[in-house]
């Protein structure tokens, strides 16, 4: 699968499962094409990302025909454009809270009626094998844009959000959501009323809707629910996890 088959089946509504990468690491990104995951989203809001691990991440997703995401730190033009330039298949950006934001910050993505600042030179022109007509049409929309909605703010404004027409997706973030109502849990009812808003301000609209989970029981029950888009746990969750298991395993047989 290329990142154009991604943006096309996320925007048909089909079932598609990724994962967080929270370290600058192409092996990880190349274990989990080889498992079969539809995406990896490599985090560069909250891990240590810069602009020579997010260009060997994406190499490294060509390489193992994976579809490679980039949650961004911000929103300047220019953190859109480098990981546009250095091939990113689309991005996640966080705290999307009204439609008016949500198309200034697309402008920097779109060449034609955008601000996207032009070159073929790097990856995503083919380092200058595409020329100015050429690449202008094959990325101008072939981004799978999501949007983070994770502020009490946003929900008042989730069907202008949704009628954006560049966003494919709204993704739900539940802990930022949880801190934004002042509560402690993910499971708080009030939590959980924005989680069903955004579904439905998601179908209403024909987008997808999406959510990050941390366990197999959150993608059955989300998935039975109307969501279609998950990330699912990250590459530290599962280490951790495998980790754990094997310790507890190792100490349970030399007891």
């Amino acid at each position: 699968m290329n990142g154009t088959d991604f943006a096309a089946r996320l925007r048909a509504g089909q079932s598609l499962i990724s994962s967080f990468i929270k370290t600058p690491s192409h092996a990880l990104v190349e274990i989990a094409g080889d498992c079969g995951l539809d995406a990896v989203v490599l985090d560069a809001e909250h891990a240590p990302f810069d602009q020579g691990s997010i260009d060997r991440g994406l190499l490294a997703c060509r390489a193992a025909h994976v579809a490679g995401l980039i949650r961004v730190a911000d929103d300047r033009p220019a953190t859109l454009l480098q990981a546009l330039d250095l091939g990113a298949d689309g991005l996640v950006l966080p705290h999307i809270v009204n439609a008016a934001q949500a198309r200034q910050v697309l402008q920097a993505t779109r060449y034609r009626n955008g601000i996207r600042g032009f070159s073929n030179s790097p990856r995503a022109g083919g380092y200058g094998h595409a020329n100015l007509a050429e690449h202008m049409a094959a990325e101008d929309g072939r981004h799978a844009i999501i949007a983070q909605i994770e502020d009490r703010e946003a929900l008042d404004n989730l069907a202008a959000i949704a009628g954006v027409e560049q966003i494919d997706c709204l993704l739900v973030g539940r802990a930022d959501l949880a801190v934004s109502f002042g509560v402690s849990t993910l499971d708080d009812a009030r939590v959980e009323s924005a989680v069903s808003r955004v579904i439905e301000a998601a179908h209403h609209a024909g987008k997808a809707a999406g959510i990050f989970v941390s366990s197999s029981e959150d993608l059955e029950r989300f998935s039975a629910r109307g969501m279609r888009f998950f990330i699912l746990g990250s590459d530290q969750a599962v280490l951790r996890t495998g980790w754990n298991q094997q310790v507890r395993h190792f100490h349970g047989l030399t007891r």
